[in-house]
């Protein structure tokens, strides 16, 4: 049922409701009026009572029986018949038309026409008074350093005219985009120069080679490469060293030669053993001891 059907329903339930209502006062007033009529029947009854106590006593029952019959039953008003009025009510309702599809072409004129009235409230923006592009150009171009000329006074050489010099003195100034070698590598001017401020190391060449002899055997090497920084590097040489006659409790590197039962002994490994002995390892024998000799006689 739809929402009309629902609010037909209704009336006529509120119609229904006021019709019963007056139903039963009318039932109730009836009722009323009956009972009075039965009292004053009853009061009437009393009196005859009274009268005839002296007579013979009364079938009561009798009396009652007539007393009830002279009682009218009200008559129940006839009910409506509900179903029906429902029936009438719905079949008095209008057919409903066919349901019908919003489509974007029906809505589009009534948005087209909300947009034109909401663009039309708005306040046409002011124009922006706009620079003189030309005279700010001029300007800035006015505003620009004259350049420096080259280190040889000529202007607008190409890559393959750079000329590169033979080094950086920093008691002179260089202008941008100089090209110049200094300590084993290639610099680049990438602004005016002052002293070694504005130049920046292009080639990292090799500025200088320092080895030193730490110890014995060992060396550090340190590369200097021309932009500053160094590389270290450290080697050993495993080179003869004579350490004597063994002593029991040190430690021996390998290329020590000591002299130890009368032989040379040579350590290939690093080793604390004593050369010759069951187990010792790190030892090689070089020189083998001789015989004892003789004198003749």
């Amino acid at each position: 049922m739809n929402e009309r059907e629902i609010e037909i329903l209704k009336a006529i339930t509120e119609e229904f409701s006021t019709v019963l209502s007056g139903l039963k006062m009318d039932f109730a007033k009836q009722l009323e009026d009956q009972l009075k009529a039965f009292e004053e029947k009853f009061s009437s009854l009393s009196k005859s009572v009274d009268e005839l106590k002296e007579a013979s006593e009364p079938d009561v029952s009798a009396l009652a029986r007539e007393a009830a019959a002279l009682v009218q039953v009200p008559e129940l008003p006839a009910m409506p018949d509900i179903p029906t009025m429902v029936s009438d009510a719905v079949a008095a309702l209008p057919a409903p038309e066919p349901a019908k599809s919003i489509m974007p072409e029906d809505v589009r004129p009534m948005l087209e026409k909300l947009v034109k009235e909401a663009v039309a409230d708005i306040p046409a923006p002011s124009a922006p008074e706009l620079p003189d592009i030309a005279v700010m150009v001029s300007d800035a171009i006015a505003a620009l350093p004259a350049p420096e000329p080259a280190i040889d006074g000529e202007h607008g050489r190409d890559a393959l005219q750079l000329e590169v010099s033979p080094f950086i003195d920093e008691e002179k100034s260089y202008p941008r985009g100089s090209y110049a070698t200094h300590s084993g590598g290639l610099w680049r001017a990438y602004e005016k120069t002052h002293g070694m401020r504005g130049w920046e190391c292009l080639v990292d060449g090799v500025a200088g080679i320092d080895i030193v002899n730490t110890d014995e055997r060992n060396f550090t090497v340190t590369v200097t490469r021309a932009s500053g920084a160094t590389e270290i590097k450290s080697f050993s040489m495993p080179t003869l060293i004579y350490r004597g006659a063994f002593k029991s409790g040190e430690v021996y590197k390998p290329g020590d030669t000591v002299t130890w039962g009368g032989s040379m002994w040579h350590c290939d490994e690093e080793s604390a053993d004593k050369p010759g002995e069951n187990g010792s390892k790190g030892w090689t024998l070089a020189t083998k001891r001789g015989r004892d000799g003789r004198d003749k006689t």
